[in-house]
């Protein structure tokens, strides 16, 4: 009886300390709330709308857009920030009060096509870069990098395993572990279809029987060796790597899996791109994907007892 009293004091003292850490969570969440109304209040206090035509002075060519089209660009992107109406005081201004941007005029404009696009609802959401004469393509790179154009890449974290025994997935603040508790062959595979860029990292704790497949797959619920499956893109052990399914042995000098290992994964499907960066042998790796739309997720295969890989967010 005093074990279990033990354990019901500790089970209270969490429980407490987790509802703690909750409503601090939201009076920070309310403060914020408050702070950017009085922000949009004083906004329109001073008449600032999304619907203000603005001039801009980019590198000396005078540009007429709305604010609206400017806040296209991703919420807590640097250029959407810029013209958001809070800081248009603290914006570089010409001799005749326009706001000016030191930029290359046909940058801006690429920039600005884009945008618009995106009012117009066009495929253009999915891009992640921008077509340019060959002059300006470095500025518009470093413009699109700085400015935050483009969103984040997603971190697709979220995993699931196949109505089986044997395989244990916990998430964490850190990340999410995954961990075989018997039987031979496990997967693991992403909750959330991919749609445009994810990024994901892999860290291999524990490999009992230097086994592992990492990489991603377009199955819904993959097979018992989902590596195997016509739509599996990957690297396991000894060398093998996975195209569609298909084992190629030493692709572009892959040797494979140690306990250890670190890897940060990078899946392009406008590119129909994945990539790897292998930390212990500093290699980074490239598959080709099919270009024909798939529903891609991450994939995680584990083959012995004890095997342990984490799952976290690149940095």
């Amino acid at each position: 009886m005093a074990s279990l009293s033990v354990l019901c004091d500790a089970a209270k003292e969490k429980l407490s300390a987790e509802q703690k850490l909750l409503a601090e969570r939201e009076t920070a969440v309310a403060a914020d709330r408050e702070k950017l109304q009085a922000e949009k209040d004083a906004m329109m206090k001073a008449g600032i709308t999304e619907s203000d035509l603005l001039s801009i002075n980019v590198g000396g060519q005078i540009f007429a857009v709305k604010r609206s089209t400017l806040l296209m660009a991703p919420e807590d992107s640097l250029l959407s920030l810029m013209f958001s109406g809070r800081w248009d005081e603290s914006i570089s201004r010409d001799a005749e009060g326009r706001m000016f941007l030191d930029m290359s005029p046909p940058v801006f404009s690429s920039i600005l096509s884009y945008l618009r696009a995106m009012r117009l609802e066009c495929p253009a959401k999915k891009r992640r870069s921008l077509p340019i004469d060959q002059m300006y393509e470095a500025e518009l790179k470093a413009a699109c990098l700085y400015y935050g154009l483009f969103p984040k890449p997603h971190m697709a974290l979220q995993l699931k395993s196949r109505e089986q025994q044997g395989l244990s997935i916990v998430d964490d603040e850190e990340g999410t572990t995954v961990r075989q508790t018997a039987g031979l062959f496990r997967a693991a595979f992403g909750t959330e279809v991919i749609e445009t860029v994810a990024t994901w990292k892999f860290s291999a704790v524990s490999i009992s029987n230097g086994y592992m497949f990492a990489g991603t797959t377009a199955a819904a619920d993959p097979s018992q060796n989902p590596y195997s499956s016509s739509s599996a893109f990957g690297w396991a052990c000894d060398g093998q790597v996975y195209l569609g399914g298909t084992n190629y042995p030493g692709l572009g000098g892959w040797v494979g899996w140690q306990a250890g290992d670190h890897a940060i994964f990078l899946l392009d499907i406008e590119a129909s791109t994945l990539k790897m960066y292998h930390s212990r042998t500093q290699t980074l790796h490239t598959l080709a994907l099919p270009a024909e739309k798939k529903q891609w997720r991450l994939n995680l295969d584990l083959y012995g007892q004890a095997d342990v890989v984490k799952l976290t967010i690149p940095t």
